[in-house]
């Protein structure tokens, strides 16, 4: 294997030597330099975005803004849970057994889910014959504002309306 220093041209190709170009720079004075550094910070690039989003927010509604808003704070109005409820093949007795340990554990029971549905306080996903999926639901009543928010919220995450759980719950 020959590396590149050690391969021999090919005599039928030539290369002209150029000198590299001698750039001078300018000799500016130091009150120059300092206001042609003055002029670069304070281009008008440099200024077209600050001064355009202040004219585009002017024109901005007030959804508009909000939907700016970092998605934390919408969350932080939301309470996401799991709810487990039996299978369709789980009999009667296996069912009772469940309940009575969810009442033991203090779990709260969700009949808006079904029948024999409870809110667990740890994750039951992967047991076998029970049905656990989770549920967000607004803590408190929302403003219009916020509603039409969360709604938007939802939908770009592609969550489903579960509207047995409450007004503006969603199966995530």
């Amino acid at each position: 294997m020959a590396f590149a220093s050690e391969a021999f041209a090919n005599p039928g190709i030539r290369m002209t030597h150029l000198a590299m170009p001698n750039l001078r720079w300018l000799r500016l004075s130091p009150r120059t330099r300092a206001l042609l550094m003055i002029a670069l910070m304070i281009s008008p690039c440099f200024l077209s975005d600050a001064i355009g989003y202040c004219v585009e927010r002017v024109f901005l509604t007030a959804d508009q803004i909000a939907a700016r808003e970092a998605p934390e704070a919408m969350l932080a109005q939301i309470s996401k849970f799991d709810v487990a409820c039996p299978g369709k093949d789980m009999s009667a007795e296996e069912q009772g057994r469940w309940a009575a340990y969810a009442a033991g554990q203090g779990w709260s029971f969700y009949p808006q889910a079904g029948p024999g549905c409870f809110k667990p306080d740890r994750n039951l996903r992967g047991v076998i014959a029970m049905k656990v999926f989770s549920v967000a639901c607004p803590t408190t009543v929302l403003s219009a504002l916020d509603q039409r928010r969360w709604v938007a919220y939802a939908a770009d995450h592609g969550w489903d309306a579960y509207p047995q759980a409450g007004a503006g719950c969603v199966d995530p």
